[in-house]
């Protein structure tokens, strides 16, 4: 997966860090793993656009692209 987005988190990394977030707080409103903070506050901090942008170059080498 790692080829194909250098942004992906391992499913099994994501688990835990899920499950150590509900563990802290178990009636949380809302989860948000590391890896997608920056997505989470990027209309806030003005960085949706290169976000965005920056996010969804690597569709360019899934196959048949």
């Amino acid at each position: 997966m790692a080829k194909l987005n250098p942004a992906a988190v391992p499913v099994d990394d994501y688990l835990d860090e899920v499950m150590e977030l509900l563990a802290v707080e178990p009636t949380t409103r809302e989860i948000i793993a590391e890896a997608a903070l920056p997505l989470r506050w990027a209309e806030r901090d003005g960085t949706y656009a290169e976000l965005l942008e920056r996010r969804s170059a690597p569709l360019n080498n899934l196959p048949g692209r």
